[in-house]
C-alpha cells in the first residue's frame, strides 16, 4: 500500500493516499439513493464517485482501525455512489461494497448506506 495518513476532525476524518485528499462523514445512514444524494450535499459531500468510494475500500483497514480507536462507526457496508448507471439512469445507480470494493448497481429506490465525501 501507499502513503496513507489519517486525519480526525470534529464531524469526519480525513484520508490522504494515492495524491487524493477525501474528507469524510463519521456519520452513516441508511436512505434511497435520490435521499441519499440530498443529504449528502447538506452535510458537505458531493464527491461520492465510484473511484473515491474505491479508495476508501482499499484503506479500509487502517482507516477502521483509527475509527474503531475514536469509538466511532467503521466502513463496511455497500455505500451509495453519486454516479448512475448509464443503461437505466433514472433507475440504477452504482454502489462499492467498502469491505472488498466490490461495485454493483443497484436499484435507486433501494436503501443502502452513505458517507459524504468531499475531495480537497
Amino acid at each position: 500500500m501507499n502513503e496513507f495518513k489519517f486525519t480526525a476532525e470534529e464531524n469526519s476524518f480525513i484520508i490522504e493516499a494515492e495524491g487524493k485528499k477525501l474528507r469524510v462523514s463519521f456519520e452513516e445512514k441508511s436512505l434511497n439513493w435520490e435521499d441519499a444524494q440530498k443529504w449528502c450535499k447538506e452535510n458537505g459531500g458531493g464527491d461520492e464517485s465510484v473511484d473515491n468510494l474505491r479508495l476508501l475500500a482499499k484503506y479500509r483497514e487502517p482507516i477502521n482501525k483509527k475509527l474503531e480507536a475514536l469509538g466511532k462507526e467503521t466502513l463496511g457496508g455497500w455505500i451509495w455512489s453519486n454516479e448512475r448507471s448509464y443503461i437505466t439512469p433514472k433507475a440504477i445507480a452504482f454502489v462499492v461494497r467498502l469491505n472488498i470494493g466490490f461495485v454493483d448497481d443497484y436499484g435507486q429506490n433501494l436503501n443502502a448506506y452513505v458517507r459524504a465525501v468531499s475531495a480537497l
